[in-house]
Formats: C-alpha cells, structure tokens, sequence
C-alpha cells in the first residue's frame, strides 16, 4: 500500500512540474527574455530612421511582446517578435508574482508603464513625437529588467 501511495505522489509531481521543467515555462526567465527582446525594440529599432511607420512597428512589436497572443491589444498582422519566449511580459509577470517571485511585483508595475506609454507612442503620426514615447518605453522596460534582478 505505501509503494502506491509514494509512486502516486512521484507520478503528481511529475505531471505538475515536468511540463514547467520541460518546456522551459519559469515565468521569471520568460519575461526576462521578452523584456531584452522589447527593450531592443523600443530602445534600438524604434529610433532608427525618419519613417514614423517604422517606430509604430517596433512600438507594435513591444506591445505585442508585453501583453502576449490573448492581450487585447496584441495585433498579430504586426508579427510577434517575442514569440516563442513566453506568454507574454505581462502575463509572464503576473505569474511571477502570484507564485512569490522576489521583484516580479515591481517589474509588472513597470511592464505595465512601458504598456501605458507604448499605447500613446503608436497612435502618434509624428515621428518625432513617437521616437521620445518609444524611449520612455525603454527606459521602464530597463527598471522592469533591473526589478527582476540577475
């Protein structure tokens, strides 16, 4: 009787965390690598060039990668240059500290600043006006990252 009872708790285990092993789903290291992948986007790509077109497409990009595939504001024809990294920043983030991850509160307050001010940045016609959005976007994306630690 205890044999079955100690492999049926093995066997539990293995069905909760295997799958978070396997798939590589630790939401800290998830939104770590999205936020490197937006911070590039806003920080880097978003300022290159004179087209706003440009900008509203690496703003895009950072809002694809910040809310994930079911974000409300995610538009896929903008491509999701983040996926395959996670779920999402946000929703990375919002597991992160459901789960008591140290720093993952402070980062979704940031990563949820950088959505704010990426939301404005895109709407803009004017490229520079959208340039400065996108590297304000940047910067709280850099505090999510530090708020995460190493």
């Amino acid at each position: 009787m205890k044999i079955w009872t100690v492999v049926t708790l093995i066997a539990l285990a293995g069905v909760i965390i295997l799958p978070q092993v396997v798939l590589g789903q630790d939401p800290v290291a998830a939104a770590r690598t999205q936020l490197t992948t937006a911070r590039f986007h806003a920080g880097e790509l978003a300022q290159r060039g004179t087209a706003v077109a440009g900008t509203q497409l690496h703003l895009r990009h950072v809002i694809n990668c910040l809310e994930g595939p079911q974000g409300k504001n995610f538009t896929a024809a903008a491509g999701n240059v983040c996926q395959g990294q996670g779920n999402g920043i946000i929703p990375d983030l919002k597991a992160a500290a459901a789960a008591g991850h140290a720093g993952a509160g402070k980062a979704l307050t940031f990563a949820n600043a950088a959505l704010t001010v990426a939301l404005q940045g895109v709407v803009s016609n004017d490229v520079n006006e959208a340039q400065p959005f996108a590297a304000v976007v940047a910067k709280q994306i850099d505090s999510a990252l530090a708020a995460l630690g190493k």
